[in-house]
C-alpha cells in the first residue's frame, strides 16, 4: 500500500533504496490530450510530469506526489491510488519525475491540455489532493480548473522567501528550483477560486500553521490535527480516519462532527501522546502536562510515553511549591495555569434585576465559579450573579470554551476578550467559544474582530448569548492576561499569542510614529498632534495611522520597526505582543498620571524591553460629567519639553527644533475638538481624581 507520509527534509538522497512493485497494471500510452479525454484509462507523457488516469466514477481525484512518493513505484503509479480504488473514485495522478515541487512549465501545460480537451468537464466533482510538496501543487494548480475542490495535507503555500520568510525547512528546494517566476508561485492565491478548500495541518508546527493561515477564502475550512506533526497524514492513517476523510471530501459529504468523534481515537496513538506531552514540557506547563499524562494513563494504562512524561513532570515540581508554573523571569502571581472542565455549568450574562455587572459561571449546584470572575479595570471586578428561581435557562449541548466578556473597543478586546484564549492550545473538539455580552452587546457585534481571530488561526464559532445557558461541557480557563499584574501575561498566554502571530511577516519602515490624529473625537488624544507628526516625519519616521489598516498590516509594521514612538493607547498593547527585543519604544503620555506601569510590565514581560516615557502634559481637558482623565480626555502638551525629550532619546536630530502650536493655536484646536464631540471642555482641577487614585 502507498505510504501516506511526508518528510520535512527535501534531500534528494532520501528516496527509497529500491522502488516498490507497482500495484496496478500499466495504463495505455496516448499521444495527446484529445485522445486521452476519450479513454477510460491512459498514460499521457508530459515531459517532467506524466498524467496517469483511470475512470471509476463521476468523482475525480487529481493527486500530486510528495517528497516520499517520487520514485516510490516501478513503473510509477499515482499517489493515493489504492485509497481511490477502495473508494471507487476516478484518479488522475500528476506524477513527478523529480522533486522540484512542480515548479516547472510542464505541470500547468499538462493540466491545461486535459482541461481544454474536456476531461475535467466529464466529472461531477474534481478534487485536487496533495500533501506537503503535493499540497502546494494541489492548491496552486487547482486554479486551472475553476470550481474544483482542494484537500491539502500540511501544505506549503510557497517557498518564495518574500512570501514565506517564516519557513526555512526546505533550503535545498528553495535554492535549487524556480521560486521567482510569478506564475502559480503563491498557492494561497488559488484559494478564493476553489469551490472548497480543506486544509489539514498541525497548529503546533509553527511553519505549517503559518502556511495554513495564509490560505484565506470563502470556501476554506481548516481541519486541525494537533500534535500530529508535519507528517499528519501518516498519523491520521494510524488513527483510522484518513480514508473516511478523503471519501467525505471527495463525495461532498464530509461531516466535521463525525470526523471529530472518530478522531478521538488519537488518544491511543503513541505519536500523538508524545507530541502532546512534549509540547506541554516545551512550553513550561508542568502541572498541566502532569494532569494530561495522568489522564492518558487512566485511558491507556500501558502507555509508556505517558508514564515516562508523568514521572518527568512530577520531578520538575519542587516540593512545597504552590500550584502554578511560570516562565523564567515572569511573575508567578496571579497565574497558576488552571483550566477547569465543568459539566452542566450555567453561563450567566448581566441581566436586569441583578447587581450591576454581575455575570460569569455558576457550577451545576449553583455555587459561584470564582475562576470566571472578570476585571473591567484594575480595581473593578464583576460580582457573582444571582439566579432567580423562575429564571429561564436554555440548554446548550456540546463542548464549549468560556472566554469572558466580548468587548468591541480594540484595546479592551485585547486586554479582556483574549485573556482566556490561551486554552485553545490545550483543548480541542470545541463547538464554540462562549462570550458574555458586555452591557447588553450581544451577537450583533461578535464579528467585530473576525480578522484578529483569523490571524490567531481560530476558526471555532463564537457567540454571545443574552440569556442564561446550561452548558453540557464547559471549559473555564484562568485569565492569562488583563489589568494590573496580569499585563505580564501568563506563560501559556504569551506562548499562545506570540506563537500564533509569528506567521505575520515584518514589513515596513524601521522608524515608526503611531498617530491618533485621525481617530474620532470621542477617542481623545492630545492637542496639536499634527505638529508631532510633522516633526517625526522630518526626522525620518513613517507616520502610521493604525485604524486605517488591517490588523495584519499593523502587526507587520510593529515587527519591522526598530524605533516606535506613540501616544499611550491600544496600538501599544498590540505592539507589545510582537515587537523585537531590540526595539526602542517611547510612549508619550496623552493624559496625566496615565497607567504607564501597565505598558511597562507588558513590554518587559513579552519583549524584555522597558519603554521610555515622556510626560509633557500641561493640562488635562475633560468633557461632560467626567472628573478625571480617561480615554476621552484631551491632553495639552508642553511642546518644548516634549521635543527636548525626543532629542535626548535620539528620535530627533540634535539640531532639529520643530515648530509647534502657540496658545491661540491650542485654543482653536480645543474649540475644534469640542465642536466635533458636541460637548464643551474644562480643565481638570488639581483636587480632582486621577486614574490611579481609584
Amino acid at each position: 500500500m502507498p505510504r501516506d507520509s511526508q518528510v520535512q527534509s527535501d534531500n534528494p538522497d532520501e528516496s527509497p533504496a529500491a522502488p516498490l512493485p507497482a500495484l496496478f497494471p500499466d495504463a495505455p500510452v496516448v499521444a495527446n490530450a484529445a485522445e486521452a479525454a476519450a479513454c477510460d484509462s491512459f498514460l499521457l507523457r508530459g515531459g517532467l510530469v506524466d498524467g496517469w488516469f483511470l475512470r471509476r466514477s463521476d468523482v475525480l481525484l487529481v493527486t500530486f506526489d510528495n517528497l516520499s512518493s517520487v520514485g516510490e513505484y516501478e513503473p510509477p503509479q499515482p499517489w493515493l491510488q489504492m485509497r481511490a480504488a477502495n473508494a471507487g473514485l476516478s484518479i488522475l495522478g500528476i506524477m513527478a519525475s523529480r522533486k522540484d515541487w512542480y515548479r516547472n512549465a510542464d505541470t500547468p501545460a499538462l493540466i491545461e491540455s486535459l482541461r481544454d480537451a474536456g476531461l475535467f468537464a466529464q466529472f461531477r466533482r474534481v478534487v485536487f489532493v496533495g500533501a506537503s510538496m503535493g499540497g502546494f501543487a494541489a492548491l496552486a494548480y487547482s486554479a486551472l480548473v475553476p470550481g474544483s475542490v482542494v484537500l491539502a495535507f500540511s501544505p506549503q503555500t510557497s517557498l518564495a522567501r518574500h512570501l514565506a520568510r517564516f519557513d526555512k525547512r526546505y533550503r535545498y528546494a528553495t535554492k535549487k528550483w524556480d521560486w521567482e517566476t510569478p506564475t502559480h508561485l503563491d498557492a494561497a492565491a488559488a484559494a478564493p477560486v476553489a469551490a472548497e478548500v480543506y486544509v489539514v495541518f498541525d497548529p503546533f508546527i509553527p511553519e505549517d500553521r503559518a502556511h495554513a493561515d495564509r490560505i484565506i477564502g470563502p470556501g476554506v475550512r481548516q481541519i486541525r490535527a494537533a500534535h500530529m506533526g508535519h507528517r499528519a497524514i501518516r498519523q491520521l492513517k494510524a488513527v483510522g480516519v484518513l480514508q473516511a476523510l478523503i471519501e467525505g471530501v471527495a463525495q461532498g459529504t464530509f461531516d466535521p462532527v463525525a470526523h471529530a468523534r472518530a478522531y478521538r481515537a488519537r488518544r491511543g496513538l503513541q505519536a500523538w501522546q508524545k507530541g502532546l506531552l512534549e509540547q506541554a514540557a516545551a512550553q513550561g506547563h508542568t502541572r498541566l502536562g502532569l494532569r494530561a499524562a495522568e489522564a492518558l494513563l487512566r485511558d491507556v494504562p500501558d502507555s509508556r510515553v505517558a508514564r515516562k512524561a508523568a514521572d518527568g513532570f512530577r520531578a520538575a515540581i519542587p516540593v512545597g511549591r504552590p500550584q502554578g508554573q511560570r516562565a523564567s523571569g515572569a511573575p508567578e502571581r496571579p497565574f497558576d495555569g488552571t483550566l477547569l472542565q465543568l459539566s452542566s455549568a450555567l453561563v450567566v450574562p448581566e441581566r436586569e434585576g441583578d447587581a450591576r455587572l454581575a455575570s460569569g459561571v455558576l457550577l451545576a449546584d449553583g455555587q459561584w465559579c470564582k475562576l470566571s470572575k472578570a476585571w473591567i479595570r484594575a480595581g473593578k471586578a464583576t460580582p457573582a450573579p444571582t439566579l432567580a428561581p423562575d429564571e429561564p435557562v436554555q440548554d446548550l449541548p456540546g463542548r464549549h470554551l468560556f472566554a469572558g466578556h466580548f468587548r468591541r473597543h480594540f484595546g479592551h478586546f485585547l486586554v479582556e476578550s483574549t485573556a482566556r484564549l490561551w486554552a485553545l492550545d490545550h483543548v480541542a473538539d470545541l463547538d464554540s467559544i462562549l462570550y458574555l455580552p458586555y452591557r447588553g452587546d450581544t451577537d450583533r457585534g461578535i464579528d467585530t474582530h473576525d480578522d484578529f481571530f483569523r490571524l490567531l488561526g481560530i476558526a471555532t464559532p463564537r457567540r454571545a448569548h443574552p440569556g442564561v445557558l446550561r452548558v453540557e461541557h464547559l471549559i473555564v480557563p484562568e485569565l492569562g492576561f488583563g489589568w494590573a499584574a496580569r499585563y505580564a501575561g501568563s506563560p501559556a498566554y504569551r506562548t499562545f499569542m506570540q506563537g500564533r502571530l509569528a506567521h505575520v511577516p515584518a514589513e515596513g519602515s524601521d522608524r515608526l510614529y503611531i498617530s491618533r490624529a485621525r481617530l474620532k473625537a470621542e477617542r481623545g488624544g492630545v492637542l496639536g498632534e499634527t505638529a508631532i507628526e510633522a516633526a517625526m516625519a522630518q526626522a525620518g519616521f513613517d507616520v502610521f495611522h493604525p485604524e486605517r489598516h488591517p490588523v495584519a498590516t499593523q502587526i507587520a509594521r510593529y515587527k519591522a520597526a526598530r524605533q516606535i514612538v506613540a501616544l499611550d493607547g491600544s496600538a501599544l498593547h498590540l505592539a507589545a505582543f510582537v515587537v523585537r527585543p531590540a526595539t526602542q519604544v517611547t510612549m508619550i503620555l496623552r493624559r496625566s498620571r496615565a497607567n504607564t506601569a501597565d505598558y511597562r510590565l507588558q513590554f518587559q514581560s513579552f519583549a524584555g524591553i522597558t519603554p521610555s516615557e515622556i510626560d509633557a502634559i500641561r493640562t488635562d481637558w475633560i468633557s461632560g460629567d467626567a472628573n478625571r482623565p480617561d480615554f476621552q480626555s484631551v491632553g495639552e502638551l508642553d511642546f518644548t519639553h516634549l521635543f527636548d525629550r525626543l532629542r535626548a532619546l535620539g528620535h530627533l536630530p540634535a539640531d532639529l527644533y520643530p515648530d509647534h502650536p502657540g496658545p491661540q493655536d491650542i485654543a482653536g484646536m480645543l474649540d475644534a475638538f469640542a465642536t466635533r464631540r458636541g460637548k464643551s471642555f474644562r480643565a481638570l482641577a488639581p483636587h480632582e481624581r486621577h486614574p490611579d487614585e481609584e
